[in-house]
Parts: structure tokens; C-alpha cells; sequence
């Protein structure tokens, strides 16, 4: 098992409140933080700015795929960012993501891509 870190950029505070809310909730993730800053990227040819708000959420590589999917569920954007790396901690710090993250779940979703919606 591997334990992560997941990153989700979303448009609104609501949503990015909405999502860290229920990744715990459901147990998807055993926490998560939100940060708000401003993103530049490219799409469809054209360089844009914008405000973003980040959840980063601490959980195992057995939820990326629901992750994902609330994911592409909560948000407004064609292509949701998400990226997610492998994170290495104190021996209590991943036995609390465990802990956090087993047990019943009131979701369960399969894939990670947008297709999949």
C-alpha cells in the first residue's frame, strides 16, 4: 500500500469546501488542507490566469479512482487538475491516514478518467 498525498485545483472556495469535506467524510481521506492562489496554464491555445483553490488531501492509493471520480463530479472544469505523490511520513502519522481511511464508505466509484463520468 502506498500512502499519498492527493492535489485537486478547483474554481471556487465552495467547492474546494465542499470536496475537502467529503473526502473526509467518506472516508476517502484521513484529512486534507485547502489553499487558495492563482494558476497559470495553457488550454485550447490560449495561456490563462486564474484564481484556484487547492485541496490537498492525505489518504492510500486504494481511493485515487473514487477520488477521482467526486472529483470530476464536484467539478466545473473539462479536465479537473489532479495530481497525487507518494508520500513518506512518521510510522504514526500513516497509521493515522489507516485508520481514518477504513471502514465503510457511502460512496464507491471506479475510474479516474473523464469518461468515466
Amino acid at each position: 500500500m502506498s500512502y499519498l498525498a492527493v492535489s485537486v485545483g478547483l474554481p471556487t472556495e465552495a467547492a474546494a469546501a465542499e470536496l475537502s469535506r467529503t473526502l473526509v467524510e467518506e472516508r476517502l481521506a484521513a484529512g486534507t488542507r485547502i489553499v487558495s492562489g492563482t494558476s497559470h496554464y495553457r488550454w485550447e491555445g490560449t495561456v490563462h490566469e486564474r484564481r484556484y483553490w487547492t485541496v490537498l488531501a492525505f489518504t492510500t492509493d486504494a481511493h485515487v479512482d473514487a477520488i477521482c471520480d467526486l472529483v470530476h463530479a464536484l467539478s466545473e472544469d473539462d479536465l479537473p487538475g489532479v495530481t497525487y505523490s507518494e508520500i513518506d511520513a512518521p510510522e504514526e502519522y500513516l497509521a493515522w491516514i489507516d485508520a481514518q481511511t477504513s471502514g465503510d464508505r457511502q460512496r464507491r466509484t471506479r475510474c479516474c478518467s473523464p469518461a468515466g463520468r
